[in-house]
C-alpha cells in the first residue's frame, strides 16, 4: 500500500542548517493546507512529540476546495509547475487506490473535450461523442485529454477525508479560528495568536508555520509576517460560480470546455462536469466582486448565477427543468490569483512556509503541494517534484 511511513519517503540527511520542527501550525483548511497536514503527520520524518495544527477560519473546505469542479490533468501546465503538477495527478491516483478514492470522494479518470456550440449558427450535423449533448447543436469537438491524463474528484469529500486521517494521528489538532498576529523570537516564529470562532483568543506555541489560506494569503502575510516577506506573497482571489444540478438522464465521463455562442450572441466559456454521483457541476460566470473578510463572507452574485443558468441551458436540455434536472446548489468562490501569475511553494523566512496562488489548479497540485511542503518543513529540501522556479 502506498504513503504508509516505511513506504512514503526513504531516510535522508537534512541540511547542515536544518531546523527540526516541534510545532507546526498551518493556517488554511483548503486542500493544499490539509494535505501538507497529513503528509507531515505519517511522515518517517516527523520528530517523537511533535504537534501540528490546522488553524482554519470557516471550516474545512469552505472555500474554492470545497466548491470547485475538482478536475485533475497530468499535462496541461507551464514548466514551471509541469513537475508539481505530474506528480501531484499521480499521487491522487494513489491516494485513490489506497482510500477508495471511487466510493468516498467520486474518484475517476475521465475524457475531456472542447466543444464549440453555436446557436446562431443555426443546426450542425457534426457528430459528438457525448450522448447527452444533442444533436445539431455542436459545431466541433476535440480532444483535450483522455482516461490516462485527466481525472477528477469531488473536491470537498477528499479534503474532508483527509482531514479525518490526519486528525486520527497523534499530537495533531484543528483549531477553528482566525490567525492574528504571529510573534518572532531570533527572527523565528514563536507563538501565533489566534481568534476562536466561538469567542476569545488563544496563542499556539510554534516554530514552524504554514500559510495556505487560498486567496487571503496576501492579506495574512500583510498582517502578521515583515513587509519584505509580506511583499513576495500577493495573491488576491477571482470570483467564480458553479451549479450543481441533479440530472434525469445520465451522463457519461466527459468532461466538457465548452465554447458557447448563445441565441442573442452572448459568447461564454462554461465548463461542464458530470459526477458519478448523479450530479453535473457546471462552473463559469466570473465577476469582479472584491475579495470579502472570510470565506463565510462570501455570496453568489445574482446576475452572474443567471448568466450561468442560462449558459447550462445552452449546452443541452439535458442540465434544464425541461430535461428533467433541478438544481440542488447554486455557489460561489474565489480563486486565489498569485500576482506573479505562477504559484508560490516554498520558504519565506526561517520556519516561514508558504503553499499559495495556485489559481484554478489548486484541486489538481494540492497533494503535490502538501507532500513537497512536508519534504521542505522535515527535510530541509522538495525530493519528489522541482519546485525551484515556485519559490516564494
Amino acid at each position: 500500500m502506498p504513503h504508509t511511513r516505511a513506504q512514503l519517503q526513504q531516510p535522508t540527511t537534512p541540511p547542515a542548517d536544518h531546523r527540526t520542527p516541534k510545532n507546526i501550525v498551518i493556517v488554511g483548511g483548503g486542500i493544499v493546507g490539509v494535505c501538507t497536514a497529513y503528509f507531515l503527520a505519517i511522515s518517517p520524518h516527523r520528530p517523537p512529540g511533535s504537534t501540528i495544527t490546522i488553524v482554519e477560519g470557516t471550516g474545512i473546505a469552505s472555500a474554492a476546495s470545497g466548491f470547485s469542479g475538482g478536475f485533475l490533468a497530468r499535462d496541461w501546465h507551464s514548466p514551471a509547475t509541469a513537475s508539481l503538477s505530474a506528480m501531484s495527478f499521480d499521487l491522487h491516483r494513489k491516494l485513490a487506490e489506497q482510500f477508495g478514492g471511487p466510493k468516498n470522494w467520486g474518484y475517476r479518470t475521465v475524457d475531456t473535450l472542447s466543444v464549440k456550440i453555436d446557436h446562431e449558427a443555426g443546426p450542425s450535423t457534426k457528430r459528438t461523442p457525448v450522448p447527452w449533448l444533442p444533436r445539431g447543436s455542436v459545431q466541433t469537438t476535440s480532444t483535450l485529454g483522455t482516461h490516462a491524463t485527466t481525472a477528477q474528484v469531488h473536491p470537498r469529500l477528499l479534503t474532508n477525508f483527509l482531514t479525518d486521517r490526519f486528525l486520527r494521528e497523534p499530537g495533531c489538532m484543528l483549531v477553528l479560528g482566525t490567525a492574528r498576529a504571529l510573534a518572532l523570537e531570533n527572527h523565528a516564529p514563536s507563538t501565533l495568536m489566534v481568534t476562536l470562532k466561538e469567542g476569545g483568543e488563544k496563542i499556539l506555541d510554534t516554530d514552524t508555520i504554514v500559510l495556505t489560506n487560498g486567496p487571503w494569503l496576501g492579506k495574512l502575510a500583510t498582517e502578521i509576517l515583515p513587509s519584505s516577506a509580506a511583499r513576495r506573497l500577493a495573491v488576491d482571489g477571482q470570483m467564480a460560480h458553479s451549479l450543481v444540478i441533479r440530472t434525469r438522464e445520465p451522463t457519461t465521463p466527459h468532461v466538457l470546455f465548452v465554447d458557447l455562442c448563445l441565441e442573442d450572441g452572448a459568447v461564454s466559456e462554461p465548463e461542464v462536469y458530470p459526477r458519478p454521483d448523479g450530479t453535473t457541476l457546471v462552473c463559469g460566470a466570473s465577476c469582479d466582486d472584491p475579495l470579502p473578510p472570510t470565506a463565510a463572507d462570501v455570496h453568489p452574485n445574482p446576475k452572474s448565477l443567471e448568466r450561468l443558468r442560462q449558459q447550462a441551458a445552452g449546452i443541452t436540455p439535458v442540465l434544464t427543468a425541461r430535461g428533467g434536472a433541478f438544481t440542488e446548489a447554486e455557489t460561489g468562490c474565489f480563486l486565489p490569483i498569485p500576482d506573479r501569475g505562477r504559484p508560490i511553494i516554498g520558504k519565506v523566512l526561517d520556519g516561514v512556509f508558504v503553499g499559495g496562488g495556485l489559481s484554478c489548479w489548486g484541486i489538481t497540485q494540492g497533494p503535490g503541494t502538501g507532500l513537497v511542503l512536508s519534504e521542505l518543513i522535515l527535510e530541509g529540501r522538495a525530493r519528489t517534484a522541482d519546485i525551484s522556479k515556485l519559490a516564494p
